[in-house]
């Protein structure tokens, strides 16, 4: 089980950063950048390239052509959800670029497949220009796509492009970006729940439950499973020592329901 990735205090700042609160009944992932990159990269390989800074209030991406895209991570990369799983998401950016009359502002939000840079499908959405606050823009995903796609199947990765207007060396700031659903309901805290102690941890961590957990299984940013087990059990210990300093996300099955809570391991 023991993994060899090298792991830097950045890096750990960043993971830490990035917060993911997933509930198949009541879901929403989110990514907020402050101070941090969270595993967003650079479409630089389709000649789309960009840089990213981390920057105390926002992200910061540098164009350097006029249609620079971010995505969530590399090809690797795979939070392991399905489209019909969200309806919305937030995005919260400031675009401070004037552009002239004839530019359009449109930015571009993409959905990829696992192991893909081809995208699913997209959607454009309008943003102002010569911004001097943040501002929040919400995308609808059960509305259409661009160009006649369909929003379906399994989702790996989401993908942002700065609006256009942008030009060489210009940059733009983002600030978050949430995924959810607006149509489920939040379920009573004591009716589905985990615990995990202590959290960060070390050597050991704690899980309990009010019900018996059917089957636990922890993965990293990238979806892979890196342990699994059908404890069958209200409190099972796990040993943690020979997984890499970073962090997971701890799903268990518990009356046929699944819940997610992100677990964080840390060094001595």
């Amino acid at each position: 089980m023991k993994q060899n990735f090298q792991f830097s205090f950045l890096s750990a700042i960043s993971l830490i950063l990035f917060t993911f609160s997933a509930n198949l009944i009541n879901s929403q992932i989110e990514y907020n950048w402050q101070n941090s990159t969270e595993g967003w990269v650079s479409a630089s390989e389709t000649n789309n390239g960009c840089q990213l800074f981390a920057q105390p209030e926002a992200l910061a991406m540098r164009a350097f052509n006029a249609t620079p895209i971010m995505r969530s991570g590399n090809l690797q990369a795979d939070l392991g959800i399905d489209a019909t799983t969200y309806n919305q998401i937030e995005i919260t950016l400031k675009n401070p670029l004037a552009v002239g009359v004839n530019a359009n502002p449109n930015a571009i939000l993409f959905a990829y497949p696992p192991g893909s840079n081809d995208k699913i499908c997209s959607w454009r959405f309008a943003v102002d220009t010569g911004m001097t606050e943040f501002s929040t823009y919400i995308i609808d995903l059960e509305s259409d796509p661009d160009n006649g796609d369909v929003f379906e199947g399994p989702v790996a990765r989401f993908g942002l492009r700065a609006p256009w207007g942008i030009a060489n060396f210009d940059t733009v700031y983002w600030q978050k970006m949430v995924i959810l659903n607006t149509n489920t309901v939040d379920l009573p805290e004591n009716e589905i729940s985990i615990r995990t102690f202590p959290n960060p941890a070390i050597d050991e961590l704690t899980i309990e439950s009010n019900d018996p957990i059917e089957i636990l299984k922890i993965k990293d940013l990238a979806g892979r499973i890196v342990f699994e087990m059908r404890p069958q059990n209200s409190k099972v210990l796990i040993e943690t020592e020979e997984l890499t300093r970073e962090l997971y996300f701890l799903s268990c099955l518990i009356n046929q329901k699944w819940v997610t809570k992100k677990i964080i391991l840390s060094e001595h």
